[in-house]
């Protein structure tokens, strides 16, 4: 028995359908689209040259446009950053620096390791919490 062109097609469509199911990576997924493309090709009597054709370019095309559409922010990619970084922008009560810019401070009922940022007066008071780096605050001047 001999298949033609376009269910061998139509086979490979479906087979990187289901390992798309799997992976959730859409790139498969567009695949599986130029493999449909390329099956309607063969149904209508083009070339194999034709069908290998179209498949590359629906698949070239639709992986640079899941590769755009993935590489832009989303709500949920700020949210998480959020969440993430909670202790970025809290204030901390500073009683005095060492010679080197370090400090411990009180924060969230334990006690931390603070690093002043470059540029930063070494006085006692309040701080800002800039960024953090394991157990170790950044902090600079509250104004």
């Amino acid at each position: 028995m001999t298949w033609s062109a376009a269910t061998l097609w139509l086979i490979l469509a479906a087979l990187l359908g289901i390992v798309e199911l799997i992976a959730t990576t859409f790139y498969l997924l567009v695949l599986a689209a130029a493999a449909l493309v390329a099956s309607g090709a063969a149904w209508f009597g083009m070339s194999l040259e034709w069908q290998i054709s179209l498949f590359a370019v629906i698949a070239i095309v639709g992986s640079i446009w899941v590769r755009r559409i993935r590489s832009i922010p989303t709500k949920s990619d700020a949210q998480a950053h959020a969440l993430q970084n909670l202790d970025e922008g809290q204030v901390v009560e500073v009683k005095e620096w060492n010679e080197a810019g370090m400090t411990t401070v009180l924060y969230r009922g334990a006690n931390w390791q603070a690093k002043l940022i470059e540029g930063e007066p070494q006085e006692s008071g309040a701080y800002v919490i800039v960024r953090v780096e394991g157990s170790m605050l950044y902090l600079k001047k509250f104004n």
